[in-house]
């Protein structure tokens, strides 16, 4: 039976440490699974896709989206028994903060069209597909949306304002709960970031638990070496004062970037 795992974010809930886990073991996990990441997805226009039809929420940009996957699906070697695994946030669509009025509203049907296309690949084999949502408790996940935001994009608003303009958003459990609704016959399982942190592998975890590897390969696996680091609170205010300035775009990318460079000595926490 071929097993699929995929992995939808969501954005901010420790998703980098996540796909570092994988790519760091990819070397055990090849013989088992195909394993796909956001350098390939990014560039192929598989995340590019999805973030226009959450976007737009066309027939088109959904059926646009279908065909990339499904393009890509047929150029993966998955040999007699190999699976799948994919770990890609923006398949369950532009980041909230970029698109607040629909938030994660297309992720199921994002999910659905995946699960389409891979049925479609492994036509006539036995199929299981496990969908897989990081989470985070709500205040933590909205204040690294802010702070990502901050060093992106030209982000003004202090983090209360932030907060209260995001407040329409519905709980991240609840995009869980739709896409279990609209896929009855698949997998749906989520975790808390709080508590993977707490575990040997971190957010790499609950992918550890799936590859479910002979034990004495199991003890190769590594924990993710790389994360994204919260910056301290002085340098987000350092980056809002730059943002509400009169800066041209070029010359507060330029003074962002020394700032942010500077910090990274003294890094804290996760994101």
């Amino acid at each position: 039976m071929r097993r699929v795992l995929l992995h939808l974010g969501l954005h901010k809930t420790g998703t980098t440490a996540a796909q570092s886990f994988l790519y760091e073991n990819r070397e055990l996990i090849w013989p088992h699974f195909a394993l796909v990441l956001p350098y390939r997805t990014r560039n192929s226009g598989l995340s590019q896709a999805a973030t226009n039809h959450s976007v737009y929420g066309t027939v088109g940009t959904l059926a646009e989206f279908g065909t990339q996957v499904r393009g890509f699906l047929e150029t993966l070697d998955f040999g007699d028994k190999r699976g799948l695994i994919v770990s890609e946030e923006n398949f369950a669509g532009l980041r909230p903060s970029r698109n607040i009025e629909q938030g994660y509203a297309a992720t199921p049907e994002l999910a659905a069209c995946l699960v389409d296309a891979i049925r479609h690949r492994f036509s006539n084999q036995e199929v299981e597909i496990t969908i897989y949502l990081s989470l985070r408790q709500r205040d933590g996940w909205l204040r690294s949306l802010w702070a990502h935001d901050l060093e992106r994009m030209r982000q003004v608003h202090d983090f209360d304002t932030y907060r209260l303009n995001m407040d329409q958003l519905p709980p991240l459990e609840d995009t869980v709960d739709q896409i279990r609704n609209r896929l009855p016959s698949v997998i749906v399982t989520s975790d808390w970031l709080e508590e993977l942190q707490l575990r040997r592998y971190g957010t790499g975890t609950p992918f550890a638990e799936y590859l479910d590897l002979p034990r004495d390969k199991a003890n190769l696996l590594i924990p993710p070496s790389k994360v994204n680091n919260r910056l301290p609170e002085d340098v987000l205010a350092e980056l809002l004062d730059l943002n509400r300035s009169r800066l041209g775009e070029a010359a507060l990318i330029k003074q962002k970037t020394a700032i942010i460079e500077r910090a990274k000595d003294t890094l804290i926490g996760t994101t």
